[in-house]
C-alpha cells in the first residue's frame, strides 16, 4: 500500500514537490575533507556547513541520504586524460583526507549508503550499484550538493536529468576554487536542465508543496 504522504500534491511532475519523500534523495558529492581544503576558503566551509544542514533536514524529512566519494583503492581507467596526475591525488588522499568531514557522519545509519567511483569518473552516477539503488527505491527526484560545482556537480545533475530523474542543485551547499566558476555554473549551466535553490529555499518550496492540498 502506498504511503499517503507520498501522494503528489502539485500538478507539475517536473518538480522536486510533486515528488514525496520515498522518492526523493539527497547526494552529498565528493565531500572528502581534502577537497574541502583543496578548494580552500570560506566558500568550501560554508558549503560543507549547509550541506550537513540539509542532510538533517532530510532525514527529518525521511528523504534517502546518499554518500558519493571517490574509490582511493582502484586505478583510474586506461584512457583517462591527466591519470599521472590523478593518481597523485590518490596517493595524497591515502595520506589522509579521504575521509568524510564529521558534519556529515553524524548518527550515521545503516540506510544511508555510500558508493564510490573511479577516480576519473566525474559523475556520481558512473558509481556502481547507485543507479540500481535509486532505482530500486523507486527515487525520482535528485536533491545535490557537493565539491566542487564545477566537477561532480554538474557532471552529476546532467546525467540524472539525461536519466529521467528531476534534479535540484543547492547553490550554497556547493563550491568551486573559482567563485565566478561557480555563479556560471550555478547561474547559466544548471537552469536550463534542473533547479536552483538555495537550502533554505529549497526547504521551505518542498514543504509548501507537500502540504498542499
Amino acid at each position: 500500500m502506498s504511503d499517503p504522504a507520498d501522494a503528489p500534491k502539485t500538478a507539475d511532475p517536473t518538480t522536486a514537490g510533486y515528488y514525496g519523500p520515498s522518492k526523493t534523495a539527497l547526494l552529498l558529492l565528493d565531500f572528502h575533507s581534502m577537497f574541502v581544503e583543496k578548494i580552500g576558503g570560506p566558500d568550501a566551509l560554508a558549503a560543507l556547513s549547509v550541506a550537513g544542514q540539509m542532510r538533517t533536514w532530510a532525514k527529518s524529512q525521511c528523504i534517502t541520504v546518499v554518500h558519493a566519494l571517490i574509490d582511493i583503492d582502484a586505478a583510474t581507467f586506461p584512457t583517462c586524460k591527466g591519470a599521472e596526475r590523478l593518481s597523485s591525488i590518490i596517493g595524497a588522499m591515502k595520506s589522509g583526507g579521504a575521509e568524510e568531514p564529521a558534519e556529515l557522519l553524524q548518527d550515521l545509519s545503516e540506510d544511508e549508503p555510500t558508493f564510490t567511483r573511479v577516480l576519473g569518473h566525474v559523475s556520481a552516477l558512473k558509481s556502481p550499484g547507485i543507479l540500481e539503488f535509486l532505482h530500486g527505491k523507486g527515487i525520482k527526484s535528485l536533491i545535490l550538493t557537493g565539491l566542487s560545482t564545477s566537477g561532480c556537480v554538474l557532471r552529476t545533475a546532467i546525467p540524472a536529468t539525461d536519466a529521467e530523474f528531476v534534479v535540484s542543485v543547492i547553490s550554497d551547499a556547493c563550491a568551486d576554487r573559482e567563485r565566478d566558476v561557480h555563479n556560471m555554473v550555478i547561474e547559466k549551466l544548471i537552469p536550463s536542465r534542473g533547479y536552483v535553490a538555495t537550502a533554505a529555499e529549497f526547504q521551505e518550496e518542498y514543504i509548501k508543496a507537500r502540504n498542499s492540498d
